[in-house]
């Protein structure tokens, strides 16, 4: 499921509000102002992440003000960084990033931390910023108290569903037949899911 990663991120943002709303609310007017970094402008699992990250937080009771456009990014840290820099100026209001990938959340971070946000380091302020794809930058990220969470993508997972199916090919001469307790197979008849999973502090062991 293409939108699955954009769910999480806005199901992580709902149970951070859940918890301590202040904490995400900054300014303490009562919604969050936030800003979507999106990987490429016409890629369907682009266009999901950053759609279903919003509508799924604001379904769940997140009051959520986009205060910028959509900002394309290419998925690209650098990028990212520049984008950041220049709209963190125009829009200090910020207070939460979501991003389609961990690279743009880790240029994100690297921005904010040029004017004293999201160091890590105790007593400095910060805001949100929720990636995807649990990269060892973004968990390291996130272990430092710079980044808020990610979406793990199971590509270990993936990877090894394939050397299952595989195996099971040259072994029993079919890829799915008694592969069922294990791999649901999807409707299209030739695929299976590998769920995604979220990422926090919380949960990194």
């Amino acid at each position: 499921r293409s939108r699955e990663a954009g769910d999480m991120q806005g199901e992580i943002l709902a149970d951070l509000w859940a918890k301590d709303p202040a904490k995400i609310d900054v300014n303490g007017d009562g919604k969050i102002q936030f800003v979507e970094f999106k990987g490429v402008a016409n890629n369907p699992e682009d266009i999901a992440r950053t759609q279903y990250s919003e509508e799924t937080a604001k379904e769940l009771g997140v009051p959520l003000e986009m205060v910028t456009d959509i900002i394309v990014a290419d998925w690209d840290t650098t990028k990212a960084n520049d984008a950041m820099k220049a709209t963190w100026s125009s829009h200090p209001e910020i207070e939460l990033v979501f991003a389609n990938n961990d690279d743009m959340a880790i240029g994100v971070i690297a921005a904010l931390s040029e004017t004293g946000y999201n160091t890590g380091k105790e007593g400095d302020k910060s805001i949100a910023v929720i990636g995807v794809d649990a990269t060892d930058a973004a968990i390291e990220a996130i272990k430092a108290g710079k980044m808020t969470a990610t979406v793990k993508q199971d590509g270990d997972a993936m990877g090894h569903a394939n050397i299952e199916f595989m195996l099971n090919k040259l072994m029993n001469g079919d890829f799915y037949a008694g592969m069922e307790d294990k791999y649901k197979l999807n409707d299209d008849g030739c695929s299976v899911y590998i769920p995604y999973a979220q990422i926090t502090l919380d949960n990194l062991d």
